[in-house]
């Protein structure tokens, strides 16, 4: 059985899936440098050696007092790291200027916010749909079961019903 946010990810039309990646367009006004247009292309799940880097990263980014940074600069830092691995490709918009900035250092906070959503979002998505395939596989295989037996059923009344009449 699905959960409701898995089945709310799985009617979000705004993300396409092929495979393990999806498809993001995105039309968003920023709060400081207007409106964001833009295609992004995101991996629908991180493998264990890019969550790991992503968190080693966003620890970095926080400084040695990582407990002391303020809950708007560990949100940030967690978006910018886990896009950085999540992300394929992206609008020039969010490239970096610098190799050695993070891409996505761009003044509007609502956007980096909304690409997170999508990028998490997709990943919510991908593995919904996994598991309604594995459901549906589940049900059709109990539903031909059932079939099977029911017709041993008849076909053990067909010959309980021979026998007697012999």
């Amino acid at each position: 059985m699905l959960t409701e946010q898995e089945e709310k990810s799985l009617e979000r039309s705004d993300l396409i899936i092929d495979g393990a990646t999806a498809t993001w367009d995105m039309r968003i006004d920023g709060d400081i440098n207007g409106t964001y247009v833009g295609s992004f292309r995101f991996r629908c799940y991180l493998d264990p050696l890019q969550q790991i880097a992503a968190d080693r990263e966003r620890r970095e980014l926080l400084g040695n007092q990582p407990l002391y940074a303020s809950e708007h600069e560990s949100f940030l830092a967690y978006a910018l790291t886990q896009l950085k691995h999540r992300i394929i490709t992206a609008p020039p918009f969010w490239a970096s200027s610098s190799p050695a900035q993070l891409a996505g250092n761009i003044a509007d906070e609502n956007i980096i916010a909304a690409v997170l959503d999508a990028a998490l979002g997709a990943e919510i998505k991908y593995k919904s749909h996994l598991k309604k395939k594995k459901l549906d596989a589940l049900s059709r295989g109990k539903k031909s079961t059932e079939k099977l037996m029911e017709g041993d059923d008849e076909d053990e009344d067909e010959d309980e019903s021979e026998s007697e009449e012999s």
